[in-house]
């Protein structure tokens, strides 16, 4: 209990600088038979990240999105996700650990949640809706 309760702190922590989230930069891609997804992040530069993604098949390109992370106006981190050319949508960072971050806005419809993660020399990412549901995840490894 009590390493669970110092892990909860600590993703609770100070939000973290664009620099801290240099751990998810690089090109990164989960395959399954013929799909793939993919998600590449540049290096944090100016404050920020800049990030692109799609998803497709042997077919081609099934969706896309733009995304970047970058500090709102009070200084803490905003991922904002632009799936297939839409308006970009702001998810505040709520939780930062060592290798993961945390960002939600409660407001949207689907998802509420964003999350990212390393584990060793894999990065994770996961959506979900309102108190964990409909999660949806990814496990890439570089490309």
């Amino acid at each position: 209990m009590r390493r669970f309760l110092i892990a909860a702190a600590a993703l609770a922590s100070a939000p973290a600088a664009a620099a801290d989230l240099a751990w998810m930069s690089g090109c990164w891609q989960q395959t399954q038979d013929d799909r793939w997804t993919e998600e590449c992040w540049t290096v944090p530069r100016a404050g920020q990240l800049m990030g692109s993604g799609r998803a497709g098949d042997a077919s081609g390109v099934r969706s896309f999105e733009f995304m970047r992370i970058a500090p709102g106006e009070d200084g803490v981190p905003v991922f904002w996700g632009a799936p297939g050319g839409s308006p970009a949508v702001p998810f505040r960072q709520v939780g930062t650990g060592a290798r993961e971050v945390v960002f939600e806005n409660p407001a949207h419809d689907f998802p509420t949640r964003v999350r990212y993660w390393r584990d060793g020399e894999t990065l994770n990412a996961e959506i979900s809706g309102r108190e964990g549901t409909k999660p949806m995840s990814w496990r890439f490894v570089r490309m």
